[in-house]
């Protein structure tokens, strides 16, 4: 890449990078691997439309962002005393009309005809068999226009088959039953917003157990915000990966879009989500696609779906984890004892996560409150969680940021020692609760406390919340408070969505625990506990009278 090349791929970053490649232990970046790739795709021409019949050079933001990470990173496998890639799920999502077929093409004939792999599988899978057959059907094309694969692979109408190799390219449907008991090399899953359940996706990711360096390569456009489909989880484990929550270097993303903040009609914005604007797509097709959602109220939504990949819905994320980590901090227990402090307590129905968490009074410059957070989870629940939520709940319960307790049920009796062993240890002002399922535990804990601790509900509507909801923008706005850096409360911060009643009033809004694999029990419990600090005692000020 020249530098103009490189400084224009800069630019183009996307909104998202979940990339932890280096991290690998022993990864090294291969420039000779790297280029190996990106000279195979590149031996391909075009197939359609302007540019078919020309050589198929790949956009700056191609290189950088896809093609030289995922194939440059590599370790050393002592097992099998070979070098192997570490990227092998690879989610790419992007507005349409970026030049996602051409591509995910390139990528799945490199992977059959120049990934040294004896006997490689390569799939192009979407939700239909017709989806599924235009990035094969592509690929298809560019084989049959390309000298290098001349003589080298049989290029038939249902399937490429390379007879040196034994290696085979297919296009897949939804129809999962035809997937078990393959053994995919690679495979190119488009356009997973429209995959309906998980089947096929599931056949294929569980595949590749045989395979030495097997890659998964996953691109699309945003869905229309459907809680718990396949899209809503990988996407959600792409943000995950990209802020740390989770830590999985064999999974590399990147994810172009707009805000919600973002002026959908300004070319600004078009840029910020579309990394090909210009080329791939035109602006005149951004110009039209724009005038149309003006003029077309029912359109609106699709436009900024489709051409800034925004999911839109009615609640909005809230927290900014990078903002959240620049007041991480310290939080020393010991140091705040006896300081007065103000608890918000968020419990579980039954069998999942339940939070405690305590602003206190800080005596840092500057610092308002500190934040002293506990979860619980029943033990037995642990490994089914930790599975749907792909968070690494084990970890922090070896790490003592997660309290097991015994059985399949939460144990209030549990929460309740802890909380009243926090009220001896600080000056406990009050306990803001959701009266859902805190009944009986605050009564105990009502009973037990005759220091005046004041325990009251929190009505969880718009007019409840959004007093300590902004006052916790303002602090953390202001970088007026620290909460540590407990990672189950980051965690919760970066899943946090708000909704809006139209009248300045805003509120977070609960996941659905069914399918949602968002969990929020520790910023509600803030903000519950932050509605106390709101309403406590000012210190009167003197004001001196002079004449």
């Amino acid at each position: 890449m020249t530098d103009d090349e490189i400084a224009a791929a800069a630019a183009a970053r996307p909104l998202v990078v979940a990339n932890q490649l280096s991290e690998h232990p022993g990864a090294y970046f291969d420039v000779d691997a790297a280029k190996r790739a990106l000279r195979a795709i590149e031996s391909f021409k075009h197939t359609r439309g302007r540019w078919g019949g020309t050589p198929l050079k790949l956009a700056g933001w191609q290189k950088l962002w896809v093609i030289l990470p995922i194939f440059g990173w590599l370790y050393h496998d002592e097992e099998l005393g070979l070098p192997v890639r570490v990227a092998r799920a690879v989610w790419v999502e992007v507005p349409r009309k970026a030049g996602k077929s051409t591509l995910s093409s390139g990528v799945a004939l490199t992977m059959l005809l120049a990934d040294r792999e004896i006997g490689a599988e390569v799939y192009a899978a979407a939700g239909s068999l017709e989806q599924a057959k235009r990035v094969f059907d592509d690929a298809k094309r560019m084989a049959q226009t390309s000298k290098a694969v001349r003589g080298r692979a049989e290029v038939l109408t249902n399937v490429i088959r390379v007879p040196r190799t034994g290696g085979v390219f297919r296009a897949l449907s939804r129809i999962a039953e035809t997937a078990h008991g393959l053994s995919p090399h690679a495979a190119v899953v488009d356009e997973v917003h429209v995959h309906k359940n998980r089947d096929l996706i599931d056949a294929i990711t569980t595949g590749v157990g045989a395979r030495t360096q097997p890659m998964i390569f996953f691109i699309t456009t945003a869905d229309d915000a459907q809680e718990g489909s396949i899209y809503d989880e990988l996407h959600s484990y792409t943000r995950k990966v990209a802020e740390h929550v989770v830590t999985d270097p064999a999974h590399y993303g990147v994810v172009w879009a707009a805000e919600d903040t973002d002026d959908p009609f300004s070319p600004e914005t078009w840029a910020k989500a579309n990394p090909g604007l210009g080329v791939s797509p035109s602006l005149a097709y951004m110009r039209r696609e724009a005038e149309k959602a003006k003029s077309t109220p029912s359109y609106y939504p699709t436009f900024l779906r489709l051409s800034l990949n925004i999911r839109e819905k009615a609640s909005t994320r809230w927290i900014d984890v990078r903002s959240w980590d620049r007041v991480a901090g310290m939080v020393d227990e010991q140091a705040l004892k006896g300081r007065r402090a103000w608890g918000g307590l968020d419990l579980s129905a039954v069998s999942d996560l339940s939070a405690w968490v305590l602003a206190v009074e800080s005596k840092q410059p500057g610092v308002e409150v500190e934040l002293v957070s506990r979860f619980w989870l029943p033990s037995e629940r642990l490994e089914e969680l930790q599975r749907h939520l792909q968070v690494p709940l084990a970890q922090w319960a070896r790490e003592g940021f997660l309290k097991l307790t015994e059985g399949d049920a939460v144990d209030y009796d549990t929460i309740e020692k802890q909380v009243l062993a926090d009220c001896k240890h600080f000056d406990v002002q009050w306990i803001g609760y959701d009266r859902m399922f805190a009944g009986q535990l605050v009564q105990n804990v009502d009973r037990e406390t005759k220091r005046g601790v004041k325990v009251t509900p929190i009505s969880q509507t718009f007019l409840g919340l959004s007093p300590a909801c902004k006052e916790l923008d303002r602090l953390l706005l202001e970088q007026r408070f620290r909460h540590g850096g407990h990672p189950i409360l980051r965690w919760m911060a970066g899943c946090v969505e708000t909704i809006a009643d139209g009248n300045d009033n805003y509120r977070p809004t609960k996941p659905d625990r069914r399918k949602s694999q968002a969990r929020i029990d520790g910023i509600a419990a803030t903000v519950m506990g932050l509605d106390g600090y709101l309403r406590r005692p000012k210190a009167k000020s003197r004001v001196a009278v002079g004449f």
